[in-house]
């Protein structure tokens, strides 16, 4: 049976808000990279996935939404985080577990900070650029809306979180900031780029839903 509208929308906009929120709790790992010495984080895996989410709302649906999505994500991560802390302030029988809870889960204040401007600035950013290219190309042209806005995005994203982070927190200088910027960011691109296919399903897939839904409805 096909799903409406608005369940379709909830569901992507379910799926985008797990991987955000995951995509930092995971980041708490660092992931050392073969044959260098750069460590990333572990979220840098699924985080990619975000921007491919925000393009499809924004492909399928409106900017409006997909820009809704986007704050109704930053909401529940700040939720997400304030439960997280006050869990940890709560007492407990065994230190060993709490030292282990708190080594994973207690994310800094800075860390929280940085991660959470960057996501904001840059999913807006992409969803920005995606509806702009959309209005010059029509219908056509789906895998460069999709690329173009994401690998703007993603240099905003990179940027701004291994600035914060990296250079201004935590003061590492430029020289071992730059390699780590500039491999987030190929990975980005190339992950994008490798999940174009991905988004056509995607989008096909729910235009799919919504003809169906079209030739159920009584004349």
């Amino acid at each position: 049976m096909p799903l409406s509208n608005n369940s379709l929308y909830q569901l992507i906009s379910a799926s985008f808000c797990v991987l955000v929120i995951f995509s930092n709790i995971l980041s708490a790992k660092m992931v050392p990279l073969p044959f260098t010495t750069l460590n990333i984080p572990a979220g840098l895996v699924t985080y990619p996935l975000t921007f491919l989410l925000s393009d499809l709302v924004a492909e399928v649906f409106d900017a409006k939404r997909a820009k809704l999505m986007v704050y109704v994500t930053l909401a529940m991560n700040l939720l997400s985080l304030g439960l997280i802390q006050i869990s940890l302030m709560l007492p407990t029988n065994d230190t060993e577990i709490q030292n282990a809870f708190q080594l994973v889960l207690g994310l800094s204040g800075l860390r929280i900070f940085s991660s959470l401007i960057s996501y904001l600035v840059s999913q807006v950013v992409d969803i920005q650029l995606y509806v702009a290219i959309k209005r010059l190309t029509g219908p056509k042209w789906l895998w460069l809306r999709n690329n173009a806005s994401t690998f703007i995005a993603q240099i905003v994203d990179t940027i701004m979180i291994d600035l914060i982070f990296l250079w201004w927190g935590l003061g590492m200088p430029m020289t071992e900031v730059v390699p780590i910027m500039i491999f987030s960011y190929a990975y980005k691109t190339l992950f994008g780029a490798a999940c174009t296919p991905l988004f056509y399903l995607l989008v096909y897939l729910v235009r799919g839903q919504e003809k169906q839904k079209m030739q159920l409805q009584p004349l």
